[in-house]
């Protein structure tokens, strides 16, 4: 921050830049534009790892952790003891990069879920059990209740004097499991009338 000679946002801690500032810097770093709006994450954490190793222009010092490091620059000193000599300082040879300052390549992973990734999940599998309690409950309740209906049917033919084990309770067990027959049976009104019609129709349903 100090080397950019820019300030901070008070509000968000973002760095304060026009446009412009931006684009440059985007374009010599692809994706630091991110920034403009986000502040940096962990500075405090970023900026104990490499104050040993940073460079601000406030001084002409650069830290060193090997022998000899964190002189002044001397380079006026050692350019009149060389120019004393007769020698001529040799420019370190330089090559120029071309093109835009490439952004370092993380390696790629799978991104690590987040707090609300996993409540999603556990919503999602809630909902799914308890759709399939449901559906298993709306079968449940349908096979009972037809159950419960031919149960009172063939209670009734035993009523009509058609004993367990007789013609037409056998009939009956037979013919009352199907809808077609249960709907026909319940309309009828007498005793005989019900006996009758299950020796009929087991005699038709025989004839298919």
């Amino acid at each position: 921050m100090v080397a950019t000679g820019l300030g901070r946002d008070p509000m968000t801690g973002c760095i304060m830049a026009d446009d412009k500032w931006w684009k440059d810097q985007n374009d010599a770093m692809v994706g630091c534009i991110c920034f403009k709006d986000a502040p940096l994450e962990h500075e405090e954490q970023m900026r104990i790892m490499f104050e040993a190793v940073s460079v601000t222009n406030e001084r002409s010092f650069v830290p060193s952790n090997g022998e000899g490091g964190g002189q002044e620059d001397d380079g006026g000193q050692n350019s009149c003891e060389l120019g004393r000599e007769g020698q001529v300082p040799t420019p370190p040879n330089v090559t120029p990069t071309l093109g835009k300052r490439t952004a370092p390549l993380s390696p790629k992973g799978k991104k690590k879920k987040t707090f609300r990734d996993q409540c999603m999940k556990r919503l999602v599998e809630a909902y799914e059990k308890k759709a399939e309690s449901s559906n298993n409950s709306a079968t449940s309740n349908v096979v009972d209740s037809v159950r419960e209906e031919i149960g009172n049917m063939l209670d009734q033919v035993i009523k009509d004097g058609a004993e367990e084990g007789s013609d037409e309770h056998y009939y009956a067990t037979q013919l009352l499991i199907k809808k077609e027959y249960r709907d026909v049976f319940i309309t009828l009104k007498t005793s005989n009338g019900r006996l009758n019609w299950l020796r009929r129709a087991w005699e038709d349903s025989k004839k298919h």
